[in-house]
């Protein structure tokens, strides 16, 4: 039976250690886990954590886990969209198989908050792909920029259909996250990428030209000045290089 918010629930035992194992959760730690469900991971997260945060968007499971935990006062349960959820103002840990139809939109969230410190995500495995790629190949783009501005990431290991109900169509995968806390990142840097992503199979010359709203002979001398290659596609710089750009264009925009 389709859920009534696209969830798939983890029913492994296994895959739940192995998540939880690898989000090296202590008594001490503040921990988040997002879109709990069914408690795959809640029964064993509320052994290893006395401050554990259960925010699931279902009503109907909300309660289910009031009920359930009722006795136990390290967990305190959520009946919120994650995505409207105030995240709490002190250093917190993520252990989540998130919800598939809105986790790139979860991820972004909590990897720009400054309490966030590390986290264990389970999500499908090609939108894993992405967040964890590097530049010249086919799954990067703007997320994995992202992703890699903010945050280290490691992909741990897959998850087969079987191990969920209903089966996804999909397969899965797990990965971590650690904050690298950076520095605000320069206001153009995230318009300039995402905007280079969606020109992705020209060059970067065209793609600054079109952005920057000026000509190739400007855009050629700016790209240069940046030890840029004009005829590179945007797929093919590095985080790095998008930083030096887009610090670079900061005159030209003004």
């Amino acid at each position: 039976m389709r859920q009534p918010h696209g969830q798939n629930f983890l029913i492994d035992k296994n895959i739940a250690r192995r998540i939880v194992e690898s989000a090296a959760v202590s008594k001490q730690d503040l921990v988040i886990e997002i879109g709990p469900g069914k408690a795959a991971l809640t029964d064993i997260l509320k052994d290893l954590t006395d401050n554990l945060i259960a925010v699931d968007i279902d009503s109907h499971l909300a309660a289910d886990l009031e009920i359930k935990y009722k006795d136990n006062k390290n967990i305190t349960v959520v009946n919120r969209d994650f995505l409207k959820y105030e995240l709490p103002d002190k250093p917190f840990k993520i252990a989540a198989n998130l919800p598939y139809n809105v986790g790139t939109a979860i991820v972004q969230k909590f990897l720009t908050n400054k309490n966030f410190v590390s986290g264990v995500i389970m999500l499908q495995k090609d939108v894993i792909a992405r967040l964890l790629s590097k530049e010249g190949t086919k799954d990067y783009g703007y997320i994995s920029l992202f992703r890699q501005y903010y945050a280290d990431g490691e992909f741990l290991f897959d998850v087969p259909p079987g191990c969920f109900s209903p089966k996804p169509q999909v397969m899965s995968a797990v990965a971590s996250f650690k904050n690298k806390f950076p520095q605000e990142p320069n206001t153009n840097l995230f318009p300039l990428i995402k905007h280079c992503f969606s020109m992705r199979r020209k060059t970067i010359l065209n793609c600054l030209s079109t952005f920057l709203k000026i000509d190739k002979i400007q855009t050629t001398e700016i790209l240069n000045n940046c030890g840029i290659d004009i005829m590179l596609r945007p797929d093919r710089l590095t985080l790095e290089q998008y930083k030096i750009l887009s610090s670079k264009i900061v005159a030209v925009l003004d």
